[in-house]
Order: C-alpha cells, then structure tokens, then sequence
C-alpha cells in the first residue's frame, strides 16, 4: 500500500496596507473562507512603499506515491474552489512543492481590498514555515490586540 503523506496549502496575498493591522484586516475574510489561519506577514515596503505579506496556511489533503500529481491537484482543487468561475491559471510543480499566482485584478479585489498577487503554494509533507510554533488564533482577528 502507498504511503501517504500530508499535503499543506501556503496562500500568500501581497496587500496594500499602511501596516500588519491593515494587512491582517483585508485578508481576514479570506482566511475565513479557505478555512485557515495566518501563520505570518510581514512588510514589504522596502521593494514597495505601503506593501504587505500575508501568509495563511490550510490542508491540501494526502497524497500518494505520485508526488507531482498530488501537489498540482492540491493546487487546481484549491483554485477551483476559490473561484470556480475563472480560467485555472499556470501551476507549475518542482517537487516538494507546486505553485501558481492569481494577478487578475477583477478577481483579486472580489477576494481581498487592496490584494495586489497571490501566490498558492502545496507543500509535500509540511512547510517550513509551518515547522516552527503556530500563531496563536488571536493573530489571525486584527480586532484583537497582539503582544
């Protein structure tokens, strides 16, 4: 029998934002919908004034022996439930991970105010983002003040 092994969703959303706060705040609904928590963000206004990272992880899934196979459909399943009306876009797949970015502007600002990219990824077996200790559920919910 297979082994089978974890799969793991990365959904990073470069917002524009004047601070975390603000960042966390426009992809709050977003980490709602896909079921999942914010395990990072951070600034990134040194390659564009006034732009954030918001990292958010969630399940793909398990796989099976076909590595490439699982992480792409992890990809396109997510993308066809984050907007089943739109074209797929690119997945590109370079195990342990495959990816693809969501530029469309009309679908971004349906999504997340001010999203300006989003980067899905699918780790085989876990990130390293992942690898270190969890957010608490307060860093999720800008609403609640963090230490």
């Amino acid at each position: 029998m297979a082994e089978k092994t974890e799969i793991e969703l990365l959904i990073t959303v470069l917002v524009a934002a004047e601070d975390d706060r603000g960042a966390r705040a426009a992809c709050l609904e977003l980490t709602r919908s896909v079921g999942g928590r914010v395990v990072e963000s951070g600034d990134c206004s040194d390659e564009e004034p006034g732009c954030w990272s918001v990292t958010i992880s969630r399940g793909g899934g398990t796989g099976g022996s076909h590595v490439a196979a699982a992480l792409a459909r992890s990809v396109r399943t997510f993308m066809r439930e984050l907007a089943p009306e739109h074209a797929l876009p690119r997945i590109s797949c370079a195990p342990p991970t495959a990816w693809t970015v969501l530029e469309e502007p009309g679908l971004l600002d349906s999504l997340v105010s001010g999203g300006e990219r989003i980067l899905v990824e699918a780790w085989w077996g876990g990130s390293a983002l992942t690898a270190t200790p969890a957010a608490s559920t307060s860093a999720d919910d800008p609403r609640i003040p963090r230490p």
